[in-house]
């Protein structure tokens, strides 16, 4: 039999032929990029494993990316052999020294999150239990004051953090407290690079997607004790920094961002609607309006109906109480909106009839969808 480093150099070549067909991202891509990670995984496990912690780190990754590239091409069938594949990682990576090597602790972390975002995947009460575990033990390794607390553990915190702020608004019953909890400290570990750095830029603006979500389960929750003005202040704060960040990178030519600065802009505009109509024409020249902001956002048919929707619902709100406010001060202000309403809505126009809409270019990586989780997933997990 051939020399074990000769095996584990063909398995090195082999993992890196999978990663270029897994960074394709199709479907027949990531079907071949299989055949590579599988045949690596053959290779690595005739070599002198117990002996030796580095031949087991890196038949880990093996696992690892077989596991990515069955969870991207979906179907509960590869969901389900995804995990297993973690499983495998797994127990590999938890016979390795964890304190005497960082790389080991990393991805032994990112092994139990990426299972966790297949296992959430798969939508069952039970997987998403799972997920909520797997979650857990990420977040467990990178508190760990054993741990490395180096600048790339707080980046792969903060995506499991955000993962688990998600997770805790689908598992039944939800818990929006928790999740804006979890949010809020991946804010905290990620704002400083947003403005550097896309993974970070994409985990914050998540973060405080679903900490908006989180907000209108408590406005909506008529048992809340916090005052439903604490509520807005907070939500509003989030959308404004998050729009501002999306307007960053906006600015320096990244579109990856615009369907979650959409969703943004479509909670922020019907927040304000909703409880500081006052404050409505505003939030939306702010970022629509190149007039108002020099880095405002291209025109965008979703954040433009958003506007016309707001616009139209305070409209209607404003004819529905403007009788009971006649001989009131209020009055007066409801005027004052009115004619705010409909400078905003003809410079509205005057963009739209000026400028075609811009349509993001090739497919955004960080889409929101009302129906479903969304997941943030640390990119190229496995090593070759």
């Amino acid at each position: 039999m051939d020399d074990p480093e000769i095996r584990n150099s063909r398995a090195s070549r082999w993992m890196k032929r999978g990663i270029a067909l897994l960074n394709q991202n199709t479907a027949a891509s990531l079907s071949e990029s299989l055949r590579w990670f599988e045949g690596a995984i053959q290779l690595r496990r005739s070599l002198p494993l117990p002996e030796n912690s580095w031949y087991r780190y890196v038949l880990a990754a093996g696992w690892m990316n077989r596991g990515d590239a069955l969870t991207r091409l979906g179907s509960q069938e590869n969901l389900a052999e995804a995990v297993r594949s973690y499983d495998h990682a797994l127990t590999l990576l938890r016979t390795l020294d964890l304190q005497s090597n960082s790389p080991f602790r990393q991805r032994l972390a990112l092994a139990w999150m990426n299972r966790g975002i297949t296992l959430q995947g798969q939508g069952s009460p039970a997987s998403l239990r799972a997920a909520l575990a797997s979650f857990d033990e990420t977040i467990a390794l990178l508190r760990d004051p054993r741990a490395n607390d180096g600048a790339e553990y707080h980046l792969i915190l903060g995506c499991a953090l955000t993962n688990r702020s998600n997770l805790l608004l689908w598992v039944a019953p939800p818990s929006p407290s928790r999740s804006r909890e979890s949010a809020a400290e991946a804010l905290a570990l990620v704002r400083e690079r947003e403005e550097g750095e896309l993974l970070a830029a994409e985990t914050g603006l998540k973060a405080r997607h679903i900490l908006c979500q989180a907000i209108a389960l408590q406005l909506a929750d008529r048992a809340t004790t916090i005052a439903t003005e604490d509520l807005v202040a907070a939500a509003t704060d989030a959308i404004e920094d998050g729009l501002a960040l999306a307007r960053h990178w906006e600015a320096r030519g990244e579109r990856r961002f615009r369907d979650l600065a959409a969703e943004l802009f479509r909670f922020g505009a019907r927040t304000y609607q909703m409880h500081q109509s006052h404050f409505l024409t505003e939030f939306v020249l702010a970022n629509l309006d190149p007039l108002h902001s020099r880095d405002a956002f291209p025109t965008n048919p979703e954040m433009h109906s958003s506007a016309d929707e707001a616009i139209a619902h305070t409209f209607a709100e404003i004819r529905r109480d403007a009788f009971g406010a006649l001989t009131t001060p209020r009055f007066d202000r409801l005027l004052e909106t009115v004619r705010q309403l409909r400078v905003t809505e003809a410079r509205l126009d005057e963009l739209r009839r000026g400028r075609s809409f811009v349509a993001a270019e090739g497919e955004s990586s960080v889409g929101i969808a009302d129906d479903k989780p969304d997941s943030t997933r640390w990119p190229e997990q496995g090593k070759p």
